[in-house]
């Protein structure tokens, strides 16, 4: 199999300062232009777009399923998801009626992505952080049998209920197009087990690999030969037309990344220390990047601790690892991904520019074209021999 490129998209408003998300202008101004530039990601070559869902946190996308709809209405081929709506912020009947909705609606394109969430955000409905990830499960329990049934009885903790109707019913779809956001060897399990495909980021390949390790055992477990199609990371790449010009993008841009992610976290800080249940290190709440920080949990021991938590680049960076960022020319960074994709097996790349949040539109452009030019390379390399 050869790799399949996917935007990442969180339907940013883009530019060098803090925006004012209260300005109706740039919002309808940001909603139009990201519209637009997803229907032209077709021709580019791109097999899909995965939004994001976020809420509170200087975020225009809290409901990332009504992107999809007005995303399918612009394009023909390209598939349209979520990684992941987060389960636990919704009524699980609801999720599974939406995404009946957006089976129709994308004629058959819809990827269907779930996602446990960030802690700060649940605290701001004074959702307990300790439910979250039980919420999660059976929510996670609901939307599979929804998958598979016209009907759906459920009794567990947070929700019951008797022969609940799904209408409309997902189609039957000959594509494995589950897909689950994934961090610890734990999580991975729980993918292998209901027949969900992967996607992480925010860590090392040798990490990564130890929890795609645990998913091949367990699809191994139930007879489910894992293949690259079923794997998938998420990177943030920065392209130019050479290396040189990739890394003095990526020089000038990055601090105000960071500027701008520690502006948007800074009043939530509080929440923040308190749903890790201990103190963040200076890095990770700058970078807003909390599950690498998170509490233990059983089946997360491969992971570091906040303390541990290293940086490609201390003074601009507070990523988890160098193998997160991606720079180079479209030749050089394609052979940096399809190195990461040989090493872990996986046959997709998630990334695109979008999440380069100071990047004026016009460089975003810029880095979509370049894109252009990297996708037929990364479609030209089997990843497996």
């Amino acid at each position: 199999m050869t790799i399949k490129a996917w935007v990442f998209s969180f339907n940013a408003i883009h530019g060098p300062d803090m925006p004012d998300f209260f300005d109706e202008d740039l919002v309808q101004q940001t909603f139009d232009a990201n519209l637009d530039r997803i229907a032209r990601f077709e021709e580019a070559g791109f097999e899909g777009v995965f939004f994001s869902e976020h809420h509170f946190i200087a975020s225009l996308t809290p409901s990332p399923h009504l992107l999809i709809a007005a995303a399918a209405s612009r394009t023909k081929t390209l598939k349209l998801g979520v990684m992941g709506t987060v389960l636990a912020f919704h009524q699980p009947w609801r999720v599974a009626e939406e995404l009946g909705m957006l089976d129709y609606i994308t004629r058959g394109r819809l990827e269907i992505g779930v996602a446990s969430g960030v802690p700060p955000e649940f605290l701001f409905v004074n959702v307990p952080q300790e439910d979250v990830r039980p919420m999660y499960r059976e929510s996670l329990e609901f939307l599979d049998k929804a998958l598979e049934s016209r009907a759906v009885t459920h009794e567990g903790r947070f929700w019951n209920f008797d022969e609940v109707p799904i209408m409309p019913a997902l189609k039957k779809a000959d594509r494995r197009r589950k897909w689950m956001t994934v961090y610890s060897a734990d999580s991975c399990r729980v993918a292998a087990q209901r027949g969900y495909k992967i996607c992480t980021s925010l860590q090392s390949v040798e990490n990564a690999k130890k929890a795609y390790d645990a998913y091949r055992e367990e699809a191994d477990k139930i007879g489910y030969e894992v293949t690259p199609d079923d794997l998938g990371i998420r990177r943030s790449i920065t392209l130019g037309a050479t290396d040189a010009e990739a890394q003095e993008l990526f020089e000038r841009t990055m601090p105000l990344q960071m500027a701008r992610m520690a502006a948007t976290f800074e009043p939530v800080n509080e929440r923040l220390q308190r749903s890790l249940g201990h103190g963040a290190s200076p890095d990770v709440l700058k970078s807003g990047l909390v599950d690498g920080a998170a509490p233990r949990r059983e089946g997360a021991e491969h992971l570091p601790d906040a303390e541990k938590v290293s940086n490609a680049n201390p003074d601009a960076l507070g990523m988890v690892s160098e193998d997160e960022v991606i720079i180079g020319s479209p030749e050089t960074a394609a052979e940096k991904i399809i190195d990461q994709c040989r090493r872990l097996g996986a046959g997709h790349i998630v990334g695109g520019a979008d999440m380069a949040f100071p990047l004026t539109e016009a460089e975003l452009d810029t880095q979509y074209d370049l894109w252009e030019q990297m996708i037929p390379i990364l479609r030209k390399a089997n990843v497996v021999d």
